[in-house]
């Protein structure tokens, strides 16, 4: 068996779920090509804030392009073990709808869905729409996106269960760092709008490496800050990861 295949059988072996991937922007710079691609990941993950722990965490991520719409759903899962307790779940699943109707302007309208019993997080859905703005674009090169949505979120916590509605401001930057290597970095910042004091906040820095043309090296950091936590979480959790990905 190659590597390739090899790399498959495990990748698809590690993967509770079928789809997977924390970013909701493809890793590459230039557009998709038109129809239908995706990949398949799966990395060692280490926690630092609610949780200490090393675990692998799996996913993957299908996108489809036709001309200037990208369909995507991408997400990921963690079985996480904390000392004697039983392993705790993390997951998270995202739909993406992007129509660059006119050069740098784009609509976009997604739908999320997340558990995280490390942060008493039962479950929370997001449904939200807004524009997406190509703030700087060279081909080959670089990509900067600036993304301003609203968004409906329903939330449900160990003790309540609430729903309102957040903000969602969203910085995409992606460079060209070598011939086989790229820089990407995501930010989100969601206020919640009826009190500018309770809001999140998401990154990713992912450095992506060509091993082969469909297989990849990631080693990135993914940060979560939440500014009104449930009682005795952490206010913010860490992600370090080191993950290969395969690309088809």
């Amino acid at each position: 068996m190659n590597l390739k295949n090899t790399l498959t059988v495990l990748l698809l072996a590690c993967a509770p779920s079928l789809f997977a991937l924390e970013t909701i922007d493809p890793a590459q710079i230039n557009p998709l090509p038109a129809g239908g691609s995706g990949n398949l990941e799966a990395s060692l993950s280490g926690y630092s804030g609610n949780s200490s722990e090393n675990t692998l965490s799996s996913g993957g991520r299908l996108d489809y392009q036709a001309n200037t719409t990208l369909m995507s759903l991408s997400g990921d899962y963690t079985r996480i073990r904390t000392g004697a307790s039983q392993p705790v779940h993390q997951s998270w699943i995202d739909g993406h709808y992007v129509d660059e109707f006119r050069h740098g302007l784009a609509a976009e309208a997604f739908l999320n869905y997340q558990e995280d019993l490390l942060r008493s997080l039962a479950n929370r859905t997001q449904v939200g729409a807004g524009a997406r703005f190509t703030l700087d674009y060279e081909q080959d090169l670089r990509a900067l996106y600036l993304n301003i949505d609203g968004l409906h979120e329903w939330q449900a916590q160990r003790f309540e269960s609430q729903d309102y509605w957040r903000g969602n401001l969203g910085l995409t930057y992606k460079r060209q760092i070598s011939p086989q290597a790229r820089f990407i970095a995501d930010l989100r910042y969601q206020p919640k709008l009826s009190d500018w004091n309770n809001y999140n906040v998401f990154d990713d820095l992912v450095i992506d490496v060509n091993i082969t043309h469909s297989l990849s090296l990631n080693v990135g950091i993914r940060n979560e800050y939440d500014n009104t936590p449930p009682a005795f979480i952490h206010h913010n959790d860490t992600v370090y990861e080191t993950g290969v990905r395969l690309q088809f």
